[in-house]
């Protein structure tokens, strides 16, 4: 049986529980342009609610934000997106409590890409009107399907394009903070295993900290940051190593001084 995710991205204030929820059976789909018996895939929506649901099904470009965060934006204004070899069907749904419907999304651009491409399926539903301090309020919820395509056999690659360390405070108190700048130069998306070595001048290791994951789509520069711990004064080399599941684990170096 397959597992249901609800994904809700809300245009206003949401009461805790409502009417009507839609759930999806995947937040993410892979194709292959190269394949006949790949170039389609299937989205299946069920009504987790209590009443009757429509919604409608439509194609979005999304990316991320060099810190990680989605952001979305109108069908095929991305580059890289897929929106304009994607098709899906049907586009209007009507399902009552407990039905499920199995939606097609059918790639129909060319067999051969040199590089990665992908959108964003969208299932909305509008809930019905709630009363909140005297207001009526409309919200809608919306439920993503990641969408990639991709031959097999493109490259990964990816560099360390910046170590820096930056003072900031936190609870009054000074800290450090290691800012690494991950940059995606191959054919298609990865997300990385990475960590801070901190060593003294003579190489020996004092500490690793470890790195939040990057998701880096072609072309993107990712950052991510780790607060390094309170040191001795003296002279330390930071080296961010970056696994990125191509042949070569990428590193970057900084010379750090504590004073």
């Amino acid at each position: 049986m397959p597992r249901f995710v609800l994904v809700a991205a809300l245009t206003a204030l949401v009461p805790s529980s409502a009417s009507a929820q839609l759930a999806i059976d995947k937040l993410d789909l892979f194709l292959r342009p190269d394949g006949t018996d790949q170039r389609s895939g299937v989205l299946t929506v069920r009504n987790d609610g209590q009443t009757a649901a429509q919604a409608v099904v439509r194609l979005e470009d999304w990316d991320r934000a060099p810190d990680g965060n989605n952001r979305f934006f109108p069908a095929g204004t991305v580059p890289g997106s897929c929106a304009p070899s994607l098709q899906v069907f049907p586009q209007a749904l009507t399902l009552k409590p407990g039905e499920t419907q199995s939606v097609r999304i059918d790639y129909t651009g060319p067999a051969s890409r040199a590089k990665e491409c992908w959108s964003l399926v969208v299932v909305e539903t509008p809930a019905p009107r709630a009363q909140a301090n005297g207001r009526q309020l409309l919200y809608n919820i919306r439920s993503g399907l990641k969408v990639y395509v991709a031959p097999e056999g493109l490259t990964l690659h990816g560099e360390v394009e910046g170590l820096s360390v930056a003072r900031t405070k936190s609870n009054g108190r000074d800290q450090d903070v290691a800012i690494v700048a991950f940059a995606n130069k191959g054919a298609r998306h990865f997300v990385t295993k990475a960590r801070i070595e901190i060593r003294r001048e003579d190489n020996s290791l004092v500490q690793t900290v470890d790195l939040p994951p990057m998701y880096a789509l072609p072309g993107a520069t990712m950052h991510a940051t780790a607060v390094l711990p309170t040191l001795p004064a003296g002279r330390y080399l930071l080296i961010s190593v970056v696994d990125y599941g191509g042949s070569e684990i990428a590193a970057g170096m900084y010379t750090h001084e504590v004073r």
